[in-house]
């Protein structure tokens, strides 16, 4: 009888852990390896948005039992242009639209489904030195000196950028305090700077107002101002871009900003390797895509290794079949977050009213906002 080798995966965060754990289900082994210890992990405080898609597809394999905001509808509107979409539950059905958690309390519940599964090895801190691919397998060195024989090595390491990298567009994020905002409300605010998102927050409820996650998209030179500013007069920008006289910004907690770096891998498999999550597209946050994304591979790399399983096929063999799977969704959603912050921050009259005039339908026409809401909820489904 062949033997029976496992994946392994390299990158412990939430979407090479999901992968382990939907291989799993379908008594596929892997090993899991991060240069992270655990503790590190489960202290990143990093807000994530869940989409719908991703909440059903994590309800099977861990329970959810982490401290989460429900997103009920989502506000959509473009600075200076009439224009605005209301996204709601009722978009798509029963359920909220999505959930925001902290990086931390989503991988703590996973790492610990990890670690009660026997299918699962899970290796931290450690990093892979080297990988080679042989005909039969992958051989793999790690930094101890260990050597492991995969069937796969999959990248979900995350975005693959050199130190000395530099991007011309930051986001700064913080924690606001904002009045005039009932409970489970997102926005999505395009400025002629970027696009400005204010997402629910997770944890106690201030007395005064609704507890918000900020992502503010900028330049970098505008980014480095704003640094400089302090709290009061920092508010005082963030409210003139956010536009809405009764919701009224009270405070803001530390800020801190990280380069926007994009990239799309032109392939997602080499041999034995194959690269899903930040490691295949490190998207730009606008619709808060990237982490939904990732997850949908894993699930269609899950399903395509469970098949070459079954059928008794050397799993290399999966790849071609998961890279032409993910090739539809992978691609509208890359399109559209590229596209779209360029798109509105444009000061073209004739863009501008087609801006106007694309909100307005999508607010006027519900079979097509709730086509473009299931759009960023569960992708392109094949």
């Amino acid at each position: 009888m062949t033997e029976r080798l496992p994946v392994l995966i390299i990158g412990g965060g939430p979407v090479g852990l999901a992968l382990a754990l939907l291989l799993a289900r379908r008594e596929v082994a892997s090993i899991v390896v991060d240069a992270r210890g655990v503790e590190a992990a489960r202290s990143d405080r990093r807000l994530l948005a869940l989409a719908r898609g991703t909440v059903d597809l994590l309800r099977p394999i861990i329970e959810l039992q982490v401290v989460g905001a429900p997103i009920r509808s989502v506000i959509v509107t473009s600075s200076g242009e009439f224009g605005r979409v209301v996204i709601t539950e009722d978009d798509i059905g029963v359920g909220p639209l999505g959930v925001t958690v902290r990086y931390g309390d989503l991988v703590a519940p996973l790492a610990r489904a990890c670690e009660g599964d026997p299918h699962v090895t899970t290796m931290r801190p450690c990093r892979v030195q080297t990988i080679e691919q042989k005909p039969d397998a992958a051989h793999v060195t790690l930094d101890d000196g260990a050597k492991v024989k995969a069937a796969l090595v999959v990248n979900a390491e995350g975005t693959a950028v050199t130190p000395t990298s530099t991007s011309a567009r930051v986001g700064i994020v913080a924690d606001v305090t904002v009045a005039g905002v009932d409970a489970g409300e997102a926005y999505e605010r395009f400025t002629r700077e970027g696009p400005l998102a204010l997402l629910p927050l997770p944890g106690p409820v201030a007395a005064d107002g609704c507890q918000l996650g900020l992502v503010w998209c900028m330049s970098a030179s505008s980014a480095e101002r704003r640094a400089a500013l302090d709290d009061r007069a920092f508010m005082s920008e963030l409210q003139r871009a956010l536009g809405e006289r009764k919701k009224v910004i009270l405070r803001v907690g530390p800020r801190r900003s990280y380069p926007l770096h994009e990239q799309a891998r032109p392939t997602l498999r080499a041999h034995r390797s194959v690269w899903i999550g930040n490691a295949a597209q490190t998207l730009h946050p606008v619709a808060g895509q990237g982490l939904n994304l990732g997850m949908r591979d894993a699930a269609q790399l899950s399903g395509a290794i469970a098949q070459a399983t079954v059928a008794g096929r050397d799993l290399a063999d999966a790849l071609e079949s998961y890279e032409n799977h993910r090739r539809v969704d992978r691609g509208a959603i890359v399109a559209l977050t590229r596209r779209l912050p360029g798109l509105f921050a444009t000061r073209a009259a004739p863009v501008s009213m087609g801006r106007s005039l694309g909100l307005a339908a999508l607010a006027a026409v519900p079979d097509l906002r709730r086509e473009f809401a299931r759009l960023l909820m569960f992708g392109v489904r094949a």
